[in-house]
């Protein structure tokens, strides 16, 4: 995970000073990040293979901690499902939108 995990909400520069400043929750961050990569990856890979791969890209988590931060539920989980509904309506309808725009 380089740059900016979560640039569809904030931009570039504002998450790299609230992250030099200490404001975010970098564990918080992570996850959501990993929860993400899996939902982007599940129609390609088995789930077997996307933990292998990010084991490879999160070295120091073994494979069952990944998994378990992918299958617990959780306020990040509630966020991703209404983010990528979002997402899905928006392409349905062929326009583009951001949650929010700095």
């Amino acid at each position: 995970m380089c740059g900016n995990p979560i640039r569809e909400f904030i931009p570039d520069h504002l998450y790299h000073e609230l992250n030099a400043k200490g404001f975010l929750n970098e564990r918080a961050i992570r996850d959501y990040y990993l929860k993400k990569r899996f939902i982007e990856l599940r129609s390609e890979y088995t789930p077997r293979k996307i933990f292998s791969l990010l084991q490879e890209e999160f070295p120091y988590i073994c494979e069952d901690t990944i998994r378990k931060i992918i299958y617990t539920r959780n306020g990040i989980d509630a966020f991703i499902d209404f983010y990528s509904s979002a997402q899905r309506d928006d392409k349905s309808l062929g326009k583009e939108k951001t949650l929010l725009s700095v």
